[in-house]
């Protein structure tokens, strides 16, 4: 269990009500596991999809495979689907 490089299958991910070309910033969102402390910047474009995530705070004790749950309250205005994805990679 380590730091967060990579996380990837959020798919088409997406919800109207996440406002685009913005960049959230999230620290608070619950996980599979037991790791601590990342930041991830999720980019969402004017279709509301998720562009990309990036983790900008790699944390601490986390697994390959942990799955990261954001409810969408920290993306935009809520009132929708959370959005989950999965670490990829650690190191």
């Amino acid at each position: 269990m380590s730091r967060i490089e990579t996380v990837g299958d959020y798919g088409n991910s997406g919800h109207a009500l996440w406002k685009g070309w913005a960049i959230y910033n999230v620290s608070s969102f619950t996980t599979s596991g037991s790791g601590t402390g990342a930041v991830f910047a999720i980019e969402v474009p004017p279709s509301g999809a998720i562009e990309n995530i990036s983790v900008t705070t790699k944390g601490s004790g986390y697994a390959r495979n942990d799955t990261i749950t954001v409810a969408d309250s920290q993306i935009g205005n809520g009132g929708g689907t959370s959005l989950t994805f999965r670490v990829t990679e650690v190191s």
